[in-house]
């Protein structure tokens, strides 16, 4: 993993650190990783990024990221096709 240095506005982290009763670094974690999920919940919405590769934007495994977009009201981008492709296959795997 490599380390990536920004400018933060301390004060505001400091702030958050207070609210949450957490040490700076635990402040900076949890913000990228709700930005994360968050990015990764937009460009499921604007059809960039497919379901597999939304969940692996935001770190998180498939079922985690159904339910983020379940909480961002979010429409699946999936159709009908979709749905019988995937079925075939699993019926193909199940044989």
């Amino acid at each position: 993993m490599e380390t990536v240095s920004s400018r933060l506005n301390t004060g505001t982290l400091d702030l958050f650190g207070e609210v949450l009763n957490e040490k700076r670094s635990e402040v900076v974690r949890t913000l990228v990783e709700n930005g994360q999920k968050t990015k990764a919940v937009e460009l499921y919405k604007e059809k960039r990024v497919s379901l597999g590769l939304g969940a692996k934007l935001a770190s998180v495994p498939l079922g985690e990221f159904l339910e983020l977009l379940k909480l961002h009201n979010a429409d699946l981008n999936i159709t009908r096709e979709d749905v019988e492709d995937a079925l075939k296959a699993a019926r193909r795997i199940l044989k």
